[in-house]
């Protein structure tokens, strides 16, 4: 399972002169084929900052179709089996513990969930925000990632079934 941060949707969609577009566009179509998912935080996130630049059409479809659109799955915070107060007491502390490494609020709530549901990685442009924040989550970009199964396909043990 692994979890794809915020930027790389805006680079898709929003920025095609970017130096990382084409890689990052490699890494999307590869989305299908993965275990991928984007935390319902980061998904608001998103539409925020995509709402000055998306049609009424395509932000309500962001929304009401977000895993269509980019293939990947939505995480919804733990613990919601439980009380809201329960959710909220546990989050809170959760983003203390991270913020307290020093970690911007948004990218604590999706340290959290990738760390809580045991994730294999986030993959993200900004690596820098997460590297020693976390031992139990590698952090990856677009380009580490299409390196790591391409050389996992080198060595046939890469469980990718579509390229």
């Amino acid at each position: 399972m692994m979890l794809v941060d915020t930027n790389v949707f805006l680079i898709d969609r929003f920025f095609s002169r970017d130096e990382n577009y084409e890689i990052n566009k490699a890494f999307v179509e590869k989305l299908s084929c993965l275990d991928a998912y984007i935390s319902i935080y980061n998904l608001f996130e998103l539409l925020g900052l995509a709402s000055f630049n998306l049609n009424e059409e395509e932000f309500r479809r962001w929304f009401y179709e977000f895993d269509q659109v980019y293939s990947v799955s939505i995480l919804y915070p733990p613990n919601l089996e439980n009380s809201l107060q329960y959710h909220f007491s546990w989050l809170s502390e959760e983003l203390f513990r991270l913020m307290s490494n020093k970690i911007t609020y948004v990218d604590a709530l999706l340290l959290s969930q990738a760390e809580f549901f045991d994730a294999d990685s986030i993959i993200t442009w900004n690596k820098k925000d997460f590297l020693n924040r976390t031992e139990k989550v590698s952090i990856l970009n677009p380009k580490d990632f299409i390196e790591k199964i391409e050389k996992e396909k080198d060595n046939e043990s890469s469980n990718l079934s579509c390229r």
